[in-house]
């Protein structure tokens, strides 16, 4: 029960939510059997709070309720049949009080309906069939909605009868009759003022423009850009946040010679898009991307192997390219399926060999090594006097997809790891920077991440706090990127934009670790500090099979890789290619004194050499850097799909039908 609960989301906190509520209408009925008005207007206070913090804070369990008939609208009935029935057992059925509260609950019911009704029909003529960034589409004409009409929901407005039953509790128990007319009065006309204050924006509404309309005025904007490569993202909305998937290839397109479009397929997923100053469009529907003019494309890049992707790779006078989301030895960054694209781009050499052990699957010749442009960010070796205490990274990876790809440590070694950095005999500062997606799968990681975190916190709290000027200084800076992003959502983002953006965000990451101090542990798991950031300040890395560790490689530090199989150091390496200049600790953490050693000491770092043969392996050459190598594989990939389709011509999606206009015997 507990496992399923978790699944849909239900935590602690909405159990308790739920367990109060459904308490308080049994105690409501026990107590108008009682005709205990007193206590039954108390608990009616109760019952408001909860219905409040369903509507606010805990969300899932509007749904939860819904599946269990006892959604919005019943649970209001629900309250206002138990006030009548506090009329029958107080017998006052019959005053004047109890007709008004009787034609305040049918004149709030009949409005709240209506304001429901009008309400819906306005956001769902509102929705366009897209969704645009950094494209103008004010000659639209598209009417907006207003934001009071999108935040009262109906879970809101159905709590205005609030006024109408305490106004009969405090008739029932002995007020005047004025309570209860003055609270039915006050009730169905907070739901009138809302149904009157939201038709007018119906009304603009049904003279909106239509979905052709819109597509067609979306395609005029997409001929004056005329994209040339499209960055193509899809990933189901929920509780996993995978964007940072699509989010690492932008700066790298900004800087490409092709123009670039940026496609995103669920609306949840904008909200996680990094600024950029390229044009974005976001369209759910497969018909309605169909629709899109996307003519002068010839190169789409991918970096998510998913099943929404074969709705842009039927178009096939464009040049599709599996890039990823990193280099690992994971089974993904190998897939079989990868066949279905025309290329697959890879860092290094150590990327093509991956797809040459998928034998039979992938032509060597489909593969190209384009470098890791990301990696422009990562700086080497820190100056000796930070280095006196070492800072350690751990970066464990997520449970996968399935159990082939189970590959985090941070339920096996991860807490015994951290409790002997933070508890050894000589000062080491630790940065936990888990993969995004750890713990969403196993309850056991789960436990894991959380245990480790608070070890991390214990120990920082017995460091002391953060100067409060340091404190409201990052609070500032913080505010104000968070500012920056919400309206990069509404506006143009220029090219200059982003250079303020990016300074910004220097500005805060400076002030974050010097701010801190050279002892104090780090628990990343937001947006920021950056992962790149983490490296940055770190001298060694400890992780798992994990794409962070091609990326932690271009730093030239010293790295180790958590093997609780125990295998064979020779073979682990052959197994695990990015493993092969890295240590490996063994079951019990045998071996990470070594690996503090090489931090503290690069000369002492017996793996240093075998680190730069396998930063070339893995990553491809220093020359040319790796934007310059990625900008001529879209250039060249761009130029070949011309000689296949020119602009001006598309492929014909639909085969011609053989039996339509035979060909003569």
């Amino acid at each position: 029960m507990r496992g399923y609960l978790a699944r849909i989301g239900v935590d602690r906190t909405a159990l308790v939510v739920l367990a109060v509520m459904a308490l308080t209408f049994l105690l409501q009925t026990v107590e108008v059997a009682k005709a205990q008005v007193l206590l039954f207007g108390a608990l009616t206070l109760v019952l408001y709070v909860t219905e409040w913090l369903v509507s606010q804070r805990v969300t899932v369990l509007t749904k939860v309720l819904s599946r269990i008939r006892a959604g919005l609208t019943v649970r209001m009935l629900a309250r206002q049949a138990l006030v009548l029935a506090l009329y029958v057992s107080m017998d006052a059925v019959g005053t004047a009080a109890y007709w008004w509260t009787v034609g305040g609950i049918t004149a709030f019911f009949v409005f709240t309906l209506a304001y429901d009704l009008v309400r819906h029909q306005t956001l769902r003529r509102s929705k366009l069939p897209f969704r645009v960034r950094n494209i103008d589409l004010a000659g639209l004409g598209a009417p907006e909605v207003p934001e009071r009409l999108r935040s009262l929901s109906m879970s809101r407005l159905l709590l205005a009868d609030l006024p109408l039953v305490l106004g009969a509790v405090g008739f029932l128990a002995g007020g005047p009759a004025a309570l209860a007319i003055s609270g039915s009065v006050l009730s169905a006309g907070l739901a009138l003022i809302a149904t009157a204050a939201a038709l007018p924006v119906l009304l603009s509404h049904l003279r909106g423009p239509s979905d052709e309309e819109a597509i067609a005025e979306v395609n005029r904007r997409l001929a004056e850009i005329a994209p040339e490569v499209v960055l193509y993202f899809t990933f189901a909305v929920g509780r996993q946040n995978a964007v940072y998937q699509a989010n690492m290839w932008l700066e790298a397109l900004e800087r490409c010679d092709r123009r670039a479009l940026v496609i995103f397929r669920e609306h949840g997923n904008l909200r996680h898009l990094e600024p950029t100053s390229l044009p974005v469009v976001s369209v759910p529907r497969p018909d309605d991307l169909a629709a899109l003019d996307l003519s002068t494309v010839r190169v789409a890049l991918y970096p998510g192997n998913t099943g929404k992707n074969i709705h842009l790779i039927q178009r096939a006078e464009i040049k599709h390219v599996f890039v990823g989301h990193g280099d690992s030895d994971k089974l993904p960054s190998s897939n079989r399926v990868s066949r279905i694209f025309d290329e697959i781009w890879v860092a290094g050499r150590g990327g093509r060999d991956r797809y040459e052990r998928v034998r039979h699957a992938i032509d060597d010749r489909d593969v190209v090594e384009v470098g890791r442009p990301q990696l422009v960010a990562v700086k080497g070796h820190r100056p000796p006097e930070q280095r006196a205490v070492p800072t350690v990274i751990y970066a464990p990876t997520w449970e996968g997809v399935d159990d082939n790809n189970y590959l985090t440590s941070a339920d096996t070694a991860g807490l015994e790891l951290v409790e002997r950095l933070l508890g050894g005999p000589e000062p080491v500062r630790v940065i936990y920077k888990p993969h995004p997606l750890l713990g969403k799968r196993s309850p056991r990681a789960a436990a894991a991440h959380r245990r480790v975190i608070s070890l991390i916190e214990e120990a920082d709290d017995r460091l002391g706090p953060v100067s409060p000027e340091a404190t409201a200084r990052l609070a500032e800076l913080r505010g104000r990127i968070e500012t920056f992003q919400r309206e990069a959502a509404e506006r143009h983002l220029t090219a200059e934009d982003l250079v303020g953006y990016r300074e910004l965000l220097d500005q805060w990451h400076d002030l974050y670790w010097t701010s801190a101090g050279p002892l104090r542990h780090h628990v990343v798991t937001d947006s920021v500090p950056s992962l790149f950031s983490c490296f940055n300040e770190s001298d060694v890395m400890v992780s798992d099979i994990s794409s962070v560790v091609a990326d932690f490689i271009a730093s030239g530090k010293p790295y180790a890789i958590v093997d609780m199989q125990g295998e064979d150091d020779d073979e682990f390496r052959r197994l695990f290619p990015s493993a092969g200049a890295g240590y490996v600790l063994r079951p019990g953490l045998a071996g990470l004194e070594t690996v503090l050693a090489a931090a503290r000491e690069p000369e002492a770092d017996r793996m240093a050499e075998r680190r730069a043969v396998l930063k070339r392996y893995l990553l491809g050459p220093d020359e040319p850097d790796s934007q310059t190598r990625f900008n001529a594989a879209v250039n060249d990939l761009y130029e070949r799909a011309l000689l296949d389709f020119p602009l001006g011509t598309t492929a014909d999606p639909i085969p011609a039908d053989p039996f339509r206009d035979p060909a003569p015997l």
